[in-house]
């Protein structure tokens, strides 16, 4: 930026206003990342389809399993409250059920490592119950992060055609 824009920014007419509107944008933008929206999934009636059961109760809860759907980008700002939030589910009184745990990541264009902290660290608590985790919807670059850190072989995989229904199939009775 040229010195003459910076000084029309920071004394010209309106600057200093500007400059806070741009400081109280980045700091909303910063709290909103960092409590994403975490959906746990219900099967919609007579579909193969899955949405958030919170905001459409009528959806089918799958048996014996919990599934999730981070619904932004994992990153270091924001992969603690996921863990959180799923959980906080977890510890709800129909959980001892659970066997099964699936991250639907197909929302979630981006992650960085602290995402896979994060699912090292939940496969840990789950394992720890007896509650297998698997990962879905995963694109590409976020694989590729996914393998290298090796999360792939504590998932069962990552392949890019299995979707939630076939894995919820494959894994519970």
């Amino acid at each position: 930026m040229s010195d003459r824009v910076t000084n029309i920014l920071l004394v010209g007419v309106g600057g200093q206003g500007i400059l806070l509107a741009a400081t109280a944008s980045i700091l909303l933008l910063l709290a909103r990342v960092s409590r994403p929206h975490v959906a746990f999934l219900g099967r919609v009636p007579g579909t193969n389809s899955y949405s958030d059961i919170d905001r459409h109760p009528e959806n089918e809860p799958p048996p014996g399993a919990i599934a999730f759907r981070p619904e932004a980008s994992v990153i270091y700002v924001n992969a603690d409250a996921v863990l959180e939030a799923v959980l906080e589910r977890l510890r709800k009184p129909a959980s001892p059920a659970i066997r099964l745990a699936v991250c639907d990541l197909s929302a979630a264009p981006y992650l960085d490592l602290a995402a896979t902290r994060m699912l090292h660290e939940l496969h840990a608590e789950l394992a720890a119950r007896g509650v297998t985790l698997r990962v879905v919807g995963a694109h590409g670059v976020a694989r590729d992060l996914l393998r290298a850190d090796g999360v792939e072989e504590k998932v069962g995989g990552l392949e890019r055609t299995a979707t939630l229904e076939t894995v919820l199939r494959t894994h519970v009775p």
